[in-house]
């Protein structure tokens, strides 16, 4: 394992990362239903979806921390874990920020099809790694364990060949936590700004299993 997911796993273990503003825009697409959340880190996300979603986290530490939350974790390689799930396990999916790290995304995604129940929801997010934040503000998401990069088209192509239809996009502008963020981020995502994609730092793609 690449030693700078340990640096991560302390870091986010010292409290030094909330979630994602946009994740709101997400939420309701998984609220109530038995989710399985991948990469699931220590819980952040995990912690807010019904109590019978599972989460993996290949990170001991961070799947520790977890599990002394009452989650329910399986400390284990992504690829390993999911293969263990019998067709239509889950209602959804959340894919957060793990696809960019993995060397078979398109496997990946064919298991997540797999463990979804029929017209099931695959929330997918994704870094974009070349944006004005990056290359003017030096705010990079990119810390030596990404393989890929993917931009909104090619994400939306590579869901498309393994059995899923694209229902909405919404951007991720940082900073965004309190009111007036809030609201910067809803109209943001409301218009169809020019360069939006590079203008903004990460986004969500909400898909549905067909």
């Amino acid at each position: 394992m690449n030693s700078k997911y340990n640096k991560y796993a302390q870091s986010r273990l010292a409290g030094n990362f909330g979630a994602m503003s946009s994740f709101r825009f997400v939420f309701p697409y998984l609220k109530g239903k038995r989710v399985l959340d991948i990469g699931c880190s220590d819980g952040l996300y995990l912690q807010r979806l019904a109590s019978e979603s599972v989460g993996i986290e290949q990170v001991y530490e961070l799947a520790t921390s977890c599990k002394q939350k009452g989650l329910n974790v399986i400390n284990s390689d992504v690829m390993a874990a999911i293969s263990s799930f019998s067709d239509n396990s889950f209602e959804a999916v959340l894919f957060s920020h793990v696809m960019e790290h993995l060397e078979s995304p398109i496997l990946m995604l064919k298991q997540i099809h797999r463990a979804l129940v029929p017209k099931g929801v695959l929330i997918l997010g994704l870094p974009i790694e070349r944006n004005i934040f990056r290359d003017v503000l030096r705010m990079d998401y990119f810390d030596g364990t990404h393989i890929y990069a993917f931009s909104v088209r090619n994400s939306i192509k590579l869901l498309n060949e393994t059995g899923f239809e694209k229902k909405k996009i919404y951007f991720h502008l940082p900073k965004c936590r309190n009111y007036i963020g809030h609201k910067i981020e809803s109209v943001w995502n409301e218009v169809k700004w020019p360069l939006r994609e590079y203008l903004s730092m990460a986004y969500w793609i909400v898909a549905e299993k067909i």
